[in-house]
């Protein structure tokens, strides 16, 4: 990655692109969730009280953070020139809040594969939302005159 700041106006992302990139995030982040829920609850044994297998609790969950992530890409893509660089820097930031709170989890003496399913998730998770966002919602360069 190049050290050199470009000198290039920040851009915009098309809202089209934007709510297309939303929609392709959630679907497959739920289809993913869903197939871990089966496998954290089934083959792991993970016990029942775990809440974040539950679809009434994990899907409004994803929709609230898939949601703030596509306004935080739109509002990166309008004010910064290395939007891309910065979501990536957020994302990677939101992973690692997530494995705290999975020690949180340990810590309380919940199932370790368990726990592994979550950090799955938000991994899934967060990855689908970042490539979506960058690939189907990129940022245009604004001309100035």
């Amino acid at each position: 990655m190049s050290t050199e700041l470009s000198t290039s106006t920040p851009g915009r992302v098309r809202p089209l692109r934007l709510l297309a990139a939303l929609a392709l995030s959630l679907a497959v982040i739920t289809a993913s969730n869903a197939g871990l829920s089966v496998i954290g609850t089934a083959i792991f044994s993970a016990p029942d009280d775990f809440c974040a297998f539950l679809p009434q609790n994990s899907v409004p969950m994803t929709l609230e953070w898939v949601a703030l992530a596509t306004i935080g890409w739109g509002l990166l893509a309008h004010y910064t020139v290395r939007a891309k660089w910065w979501f990536y820097q957020g994302t990677r930031v939101f992973v690692l809040v997530s494995w705290l709170a999975s020690l949180l989890a340990l810590a309380t003496w919940r199932s370790v594969l368990g726990v592994v399913t979550l950090d799955l998730m938000v991994v899934i998770g967060a990855t689908v939302t970042y490539l979506a966002l960058t690939r189907i919602a990129p940022t245009t360069c604004r001309v100035t005159a």
